[in-house]
């Protein structure tokens, strides 16, 4: 996994994924990524929903960091999705392959809701989300809001075509009657080339799936909980405590509180790897997806991850970007 790492003096820099597909009135590419040519002219709704069918159910875009670079995320649009009532509104939110969006989606209900779009996402670049917290993920699934609160989706589509939406409740429950869809005009980007790999190139351990259905049920009475602050002083900048242990197989709420004015990053890129990532939660949501990335954490802010330890070992956690090179901690796993 490749470790983020933000400017203290500028944007923060983020990473994002992209899904592409294969077309003969659209593109050429190997199933890992390759050459590809563009048609001049627009395609008819019949290539659009041939390639959009294209798209195996275990494929995604495996270069995700090539397209957040190309992205000019100072011309994104800003498209709104609201739950509540019972809805999702607009049910159809019409969007351009190619173009960033910063999308707000807001919950008026007085219940948490989230919106589940794993194939939207496998078919576009999600940068980040905020919600309180920056969270990125590789390969998201699920995005939840509290309620009264709103989070922000920064995406940019990929794959001509339209794409399922649906309402989920807390427990990830699909609500009856919240349905939607989102609509994926123009042509596939070509510049960055794509690159199509397997879903299990996203690294998420064997066996995640079970292990998460099996311990959710009873997470919060068998969860170890940890918190790790992101501490500074006049002379130096720290990770407290300097080693956290969690265990094979049980259940981590791990809390990275930031209580002071400057911006850290959670760098355990390895321990994440080895990680059944359930959730990562801001303050006004949540996300689920295929692992957790490392992400800045500004002055004040806390953010929570929810996983289960599939390895024993030491893994560093660690904020490299300039003037934070000696903040240095460990997480143990045992058996």
């Amino acid at each position: 996994m490749t470790s983020l790492i933000s400017s203290r003096s500028g944007k923060k820099r983020s990473t994002l994924g992209f899904v592409a597909l294969t077309s003969a009135a659209l593109l050429t590419l190997t199933a890992c990524g390759g050459g590809a040519t563009s048609e001049t002219a627009a395609p008819a709704a019949s290539e659009t929903a041939a390639a959009a069918s294209a798209l195996a159910a275990d494929q995604w875009v495996s270069n995700p960091g090539d397209f957040k670079d190309a992205a000019n995320w100072d011309t994104a649009e800003k498209p709104t999705i609201a739950l509540g009532g019972g809805a999702i509104n607009p049910a159809g939110l019409d969007l351009v392959a190619g173009k960033p969006y910063e999308i707000e989606i807001s919950n008026s209900d007085t219940v948490d809701l989230g919106i589940g779009a794993k194939d939207f996402f496998r078919a576009s670049a999600v940068r980040k989300t905020e919600s309180g917290a920056e969270i990125k993920l590789i390969l998201f699934k699920e995005v939840f809001v509290k309620a009264g609160k709103s989070v922000k989706l920064f995406v940019v589509p990929v794959v001509p075509g339209t794409y399922d939406i649906t309402g989920l409740d807390a427990s990830g429950a699909q609500v009856s009657g919240m349905t939607g869809k989102v609509n994926v005009s123009g042509t596939l980007p070509t510049t960055p080339v794509p690159a199509l790999a397997n879903v299990s190139t996203v690294g998420e351990p064997a066996g995640a799936a079970d292990l998460l259905a099996a311990a959710i049920p009873t997470w919060d009475a068998t969860a170890i909980k940890a918190t790790i602050t992101m501490g500074d002083t006049a002379v130096a900048h720290f990770f407290k405590p300097k080693n956290t242990v969690l265990k094979v197989g049980v259940p981590a709420t791990i809390t990275l509180a930031n209580p002071g004015k400057t911006m850290h990053v959670d760098e355990m890129a390895d321990f994440f790897k080895t990680a059944a990532l359930w959730k990562v939660a801001g303050a006004d949501g949540w996300n689920t997806g295929g692992l957790a990335k490392p992400a800045d954490v500004d002055g004040g802010v806390t953010v929570t991850l929810f996983v289960i330890p599939t390895q024993e070992g030491t893994f560093a956690l660690t904020d490299s970007s300039t003037g934070m090179e000696n903040m240095k901690a460990t997480i143990t796993v045992t058996k």
